[in-house]
Protein backbone atom coordinates (compact mmCIF):
# COMPACT_ATOMS: atom_id res chain seq x y z
CA UNK A 1 0.00 0.00 0.00
CA UNK A 2 1.25 3.52 -0.94
CA UNK A 3 1.94 5.76 1.81
CA UNK A 4 -0.54 8.75 2.94
CA UNK A 5 1.05 12.16 1.60
CA UNK A 6 0.96 14.67 4.05
CA UNK A 7 -0.82 17.71 3.58
CA UNK A 8 1.96 20.45 2.33
CA UNK A 9 1.45 24.24 3.43
CA UNK A 10 3.50 27.03 2.43
CA UNK A 11 4.39 29.84 4.81
CA UNK A 12 5.28 33.74 4.07
CA UNK A 13 5.61 36.34 6.98
CA UNK A 14 4.87 39.37 6.00
CA UNK A 15 7.10 42.87 7.40
CA UNK A 16 7.19 46.59 7.10
CA UNK A 17 8.26 48.02 3.85
CA UNK A 18 10.38 50.72 5.22
CA UNK A 19 14.04 49.31 5.30
CA UNK A 20 14.37 51.00 9.02
CA UNK A 21 11.36 49.96 10.23
CA UNK A 22 11.79 46.26 8.99
CA UNK A 23 15.94 45.52 9.61
CA UNK A 24 14.91 45.83 14.06
CA UNK A 25 11.88 43.63 13.60
CA UNK A 26 13.62 40.51 11.23
CA UNK A 27 14.74 38.27 14.74
CA UNK A 28 11.05 39.42 16.10
CA UNK A 29 9.58 38.13 12.63
CA UNK A 30 11.62 35.27 12.84
CA UNK A 31 10.54 33.82 16.00
CA UNK A 32 7.19 34.20 15.37
CA UNK A 33 7.61 32.44 12.22
CA UNK A 34 9.52 29.45 14.06
CA UNK A 35 6.76 29.57 16.70
CA UNK A 36 3.96 28.83 13.60
CA UNK A 37 6.26 26.55 11.25
CA UNK A 38 6.76 24.28 14.52
CA UNK A 39 3.00 24.03 15.16
CA UNK A 40 2.32 23.14 11.67
CA UNK A 41 4.95 20.43 11.58
CA UNK A 42 4.11 19.10 15.19
CA UNK A 43 0.34 18.71 13.68
CA UNK A 44 1.85 16.12 11.09
CA UNK A 45 1.88 18.61 8.38
CA UNK A 46 4.88 19.29 5.51
CA UNK A 47 6.16 23.16 5.89
CA UNK A 48 8.01 24.92 3.47
CA UNK A 49 8.72 28.38 4.62
CA UNK A 50 9.57 31.57 2.48
CA UNK A 51 12.08 34.25 3.59
CA UNK A 52 10.44 37.71 5.07
CA UNK A 53 8.52 39.69 2.76
CA UNK A 54 9.38 43.27 2.92
CA UNK A 55 9.22 44.43 -0.92
CA UNK A 56 7.04 43.98 -3.63
CA UNK A 57 10.22 41.79 -5.40
CA UNK A 58 10.28 39.56 -2.12
CA UNK A 59 6.83 39.24 -2.37
CA UNK A 60 6.60 37.67 -6.15
CA UNK A 61 10.24 35.65 -5.59
CA UNK A 62 8.81 33.80 -2.47
CA UNK A 63 5.59 33.13 -3.17
CA UNK A 64 6.78 31.73 -6.91
CA UNK A 65 8.89 29.66 -4.48
CA UNK A 66 6.25 28.05 -2.86
CA UNK A 67 4.63 27.44 -5.89
CA UNK A 68 7.79 25.79 -7.14
CA UNK A 69 7.93 23.81 -4.09
CA UNK A 70 4.50 22.74 -4.53
CA UNK A 71 2.65 23.46 -1.76
CA UNK A 72 -0.93 22.90 -1.66
CA UNK A 73 -2.06 26.41 0.23
CA UNK A 74 -0.18 29.36 2.05
CA UNK A 75 -0.29 30.81 5.54
CA UNK A 76 -0.16 34.60 5.15
CA UNK A 77 1.28 35.36 8.74
CA UNK A 78 1.56 38.53 10.39
CA UNK A 79 3.25 39.24 13.50
CA UNK A 80 4.23 43.14 13.02
CA UNK A 81 2.70 45.95 10.83
CA UNK A 82 3.12 44.70 7.19
CA UNK A 83 1.90 46.77 4.01
CA UNK A 84 -0.93 45.32 2.60
CA UNK A 85 0.22 45.85 -0.99
CA UNK A 86 2.80 42.99 -0.34
CA UNK A 87 0.14 40.58 0.24
CA UNK A 88 -1.79 41.19 -2.35
CA UNK A 89 1.17 41.21 -4.81
CA UNK A 90 2.03 37.57 -2.94
CA UNK A 91 -1.68 36.32 -3.66
CA UNK A 92 -0.81 36.67 -7.84
CA UNK A 93 1.79 33.95 -7.07
CA UNK A 94 1.48 31.99 -3.94
CA UNK A 95 -0.95 28.89 -3.88
CA UNK A 96 -4.24 29.30 -3.28
CA UNK A 97 -6.17 28.90 -0.89
CA UNK A 98 -4.68 31.54 1.04
CA UNK A 99 -5.10 31.47 5.03
CA UNK A 100 -4.29 34.86 6.39
CA UNK A 101 -2.80 34.15 10.30
CA UNK A 102 -2.73 36.88 12.84
CA UNK A 103 -0.82 36.07 16.00
CA UNK A 104 -0.52 37.69 19.44
CA UNK A 105 1.86 40.25 19.54
CA UNK A 106 0.71 42.83 22.16
CA UNK A 107 3.45 45.15 21.69
CA UNK A 108 2.73 45.19 17.31
CA UNK A 109 -0.09 45.69 15.20
CA UNK A 110 -0.20 42.26 13.75
CA UNK A 111 -3.56 41.94 13.73
CA UNK A 112 -4.02 45.78 12.30
CA UNK A 113 -1.94 44.37 9.30
CA UNK A 114 -4.20 41.34 8.46
CA UNK A 115 -7.29 43.22 8.50
CA UNK A 116 -5.85 45.98 6.18
CA UNK A 117 -4.46 42.38 3.87
CA UNK A 118 -7.75 41.08 3.81
CA UNK A 119 -9.41 44.22 2.72
CA UNK A 120 -7.39 44.78 -0.06
CA UNK A 121 -7.49 40.74 -0.97
CA UNK A 122 -11.10 41.38 -0.77
CA UNK A 123 -10.86 43.94 -3.08
CA UNK A 124 -9.23 42.46 -6.21
CA UNK A 125 -11.46 39.32 -5.39
CA UNK A 126 -9.25 37.17 -3.29
CA UNK A 127 -11.23 36.02 -0.23
CA UNK A 128 -8.93 34.50 2.57
CA UNK A 129 -9.76 32.28 5.61
CA UNK A 130 -8.79 34.83 9.02
CA UNK A 131 -7.68 33.19 11.93
CA UNK A 132 -6.36 35.04 15.06
CA UNK A 133 -4.37 34.01 17.95
CA UNK A 134 -1.90 31.82 19.44
CA UNK A 135 -0.47 28.93 17.29
CA UNK A 136 -0.26 26.97 20.51
CA UNK A 137 -3.97 27.08 21.46
CA UNK A 138 -5.91 24.07 20.71
CA UNK A 139 -8.90 25.70 19.15
CA UNK A 140 -6.49 28.00 16.81
CA UNK A 141 -4.53 25.30 16.09
CA UNK A 142 -8.19 23.28 14.82
CA UNK A 143 -8.83 25.92 12.64
CA UNK A 144 -5.53 25.76 10.77
CA UNK A 145 -5.77 21.90 10.43
CA UNK A 146 -9.12 21.95 9.21
CA UNK A 147 -8.71 24.70 6.10
CA UNK A 148 -4.93 23.16 5.55
CA UNK A 149 -6.74 19.63 5.51
CA UNK A 150 -9.29 20.81 2.96
CA UNK A 151 -6.82 22.46 0.97
CA UNK A 152 -5.19 19.16 0.95
CA UNK A 153 -8.13 17.39 0.02
CA UNK A 154 -9.31 20.22 -3.01
CA UNK A 155 -5.42 19.70 -4.32
CA UNK A 156 -6.06 15.86 -4.05
CA UNK A 157 -9.11 15.36 -6.34
CA UNK A 158 -7.72 18.11 -9.49
CA UNK A 159 -7.46 16.44 -12.71
CA UNK A 160 -9.93 13.10 -11.22
CA UNK A 161 -12.93 11.91 -12.91
CA UNK A 162 -16.85 11.47 -11.19
CA UNK A 163 -18.53 8.53 -13.39
CA UNK A 164 -22.23 9.41 -13.00
CA UNK A 165 -24.31 6.27 -14.21
CA UNK A 166 -27.95 7.56 -15.36
CA UNK A 167 -29.14 10.89 -15.76
CA UNK A 168 -31.88 13.09 -13.94
CA UNK A 169 -33.59 10.50 -11.23
CA UNK A 170 -37.57 10.79 -11.08
CA UNK A 171 -37.46 14.37 -11.66
CA UNK A 172 -35.35 15.48 -8.98
CA UNK A 173 -33.21 18.83 -10.18
CA UNK A 174 -31.55 19.15 -7.21
CA UNK A 175 -29.81 15.47 -7.72
CA UNK A 176 -28.09 16.91 -11.04
CA UNK A 177 -24.55 17.19 -11.26
CA UNK A 178 -23.31 19.92 -13.14
CA UNK A 179 -20.51 19.34 -14.87
CA UNK A 180 -19.25 23.37 -15.11
CA UNK A 181 -19.56 23.42 -11.26
CA UNK A 182 -17.38 20.12 -10.10
CA UNK A 183 -15.12 21.46 -12.50
CA UNK A 184 -15.00 25.23 -11.14
CA UNK A 185 -14.65 24.14 -7.52
CA UNK A 186 -12.98 20.84 -7.43
CA UNK A 187 -10.94 20.67 -10.66
CA UNK A 188 -13.14 17.18 -11.54
CA UNK A 189 -14.34 16.20 -14.76
CA UNK A 190 -18.11 14.47 -14.85
CA UNK A 191 -18.68 11.01 -17.06
CA UNK A 192 -22.03 10.11 -18.00
CA UNK A 193 -21.86 6.74 -18.06
CA UNK A 194 -25.90 5.35 -19.93
CA UNK A 195 -27.37 3.43 -16.66
CA UNK A 196 -28.44 0.48 -19.18
CA UNK A 197 -24.36 0.02 -19.39
CA UNK A 198 -25.14 -1.57 -15.72
CA UNK A 199 -27.32 -4.46 -16.98
CA UNK A 200 -24.44 -4.68 -20.19
CA UNK A 201 -21.90 -5.43 -17.34
CA UNK A 202 -23.93 -7.12 -15.17
CA UNK A 203 -24.84 -9.38 -18.19
CA UNK A 204 -21.19 -10.26 -19.16
CA UNK A 205 -20.00 -11.17 -15.78
CA UNK A 206 -22.72 -13.49 -15.37
CA UNK A 207 -21.87 -14.97 -18.47
CA UNK A 208 -18.29 -15.51 -17.54
CA UNK A 209 -19.05 -16.70 -14.39
CA UNK A 210 -21.15 -19.30 -15.51
CA UNK A 211 -18.52 -20.06 -17.90
CA UNK A 212 -16.22 -20.58 -15.16
CA UNK A 213 -18.54 -23.31 -12.99
CA UNK A 214 -19.13 -25.04 -16.11
CA UNK A 215 -15.13 -25.14 -16.98
CA UNK A 216 -14.55 -26.26 -13.15
CA UNK A 217 -17.28 -28.67 -13.04
CA UNK A 218 -15.31 -30.40 -16.35
CA UNK A 219 -12.04 -30.28 -14.53
CA UNK A 220 -13.73 -31.95 -11.72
Amino acid sequence: MAERRRPKVGVLTFSDGREYAHAPQVEENLRFQARLTGALAGMGLEVVAGDLVWSNETARSQARRLAEAGVECTIFNYAVWAFPQFSVVASHFAPRPILLLGQINPSKPGMVALLAAAGALEQIGVVPTRVFGDVQDEQVSRQLLAAIRAAHALHALRGETYGLNGGRSIGINTAVSNTDQWAKLFGVDVEHIDQYELVVRSERLLANASQRITSAREWL
